[in-house]
């Protein structure tokens, strides 16, 4: 019993230990690092782009992101976009995890080929949990309320020959433009797109045979 007890207190005083640097860790600096690093290691035509970095609560927020040429071929911009990292989440998934908030967030034209664009789309606010595995990046609890709206989850492999290893997403479209034009975005992409109305579409792959789900 007397073992336990110690055990115990260890337990508590490091949980404070941690906790306590968790409140004081400068998330100005982090989200500064995280950006500067993402941008160096990416290629052109590869651009991110904000005009301020602050602290919240546990995390950072970035003020006007945009992220140009993603897969060569989209940019992507979000008024504000808020990253909170998941303690609890991270040692119960044995797997980094954040909460990630985001504000004005939207697709511009997409370049489906030299010759062949896709007007871009208000996807809105929203959030989602991202959290990073040895399978690939798992967004769970996704949800925006744009354009382009989505309720779901799935999982991205970005070293696998198919970007989207797993999906299970609700989608609305109220874009009319953009949704005409979904059938040439899921050839480029290999996305696994499936309509089921006008307007309302699915995102969904399931894992291979013997595989596991998120």
């Amino acid at each position: 019993m007397k073992t336990v007890k110690i055990l115990l207190k260890i337990c508590v005083f490091v949980a404070g230990v941690v906790a306590a640097g968790w409140v004081f860790m400068p998330w100005k600096q982090v989200g500064e690092t995280v950006l500067l690093s993402a941008s160096r290691r990416l290629k052109a035509p590869f651009l991110i782009a904000y005009s301020s970095v602050g602290n919240v609560p546990g995390g950072f927020a970035v003020e006007d992101l945009d992220v140009r040429g993603l897969m060569g071929m989209l940019d992507v911009s979000f008024k504000k976009l808020t990253i909170v990292p998941d303690i609890l989440a991270s040692l119960l998934n044995m797997a980094p995890t954040c909460r990630v908030a985001f504000a004005g967030n939207a697709l511009g034209e997409i370049s489906v080929t030299p010759l062949k664009k896709i007007p871009g789309v208000v996807i809105g606010s929203g959030r989602v949990a991202v959290s990073f595995n040895r399978q690939g990046i798992l967004l769970e609890e996704l949800r925006s309320d744009g354009d382009l709206s989505m309720n779901g989850s799935l999982l991205l492999a970005p070293s696998a020959d198919r970007l989207i290893h797993w999906a299970n997403v609700a989608i609305n479209v109220k874009s009319e433009l953009f949704e005409k034009e979904l059938p040439s975005l899921e050839a480029a992409l290999g996305l696994p797109l499936q309509q089921d109305a006008p307007g309302r579409w699915f995102l969904r792959r399931t894992l291979a045979q013997g595989g596991k789900t998120p």
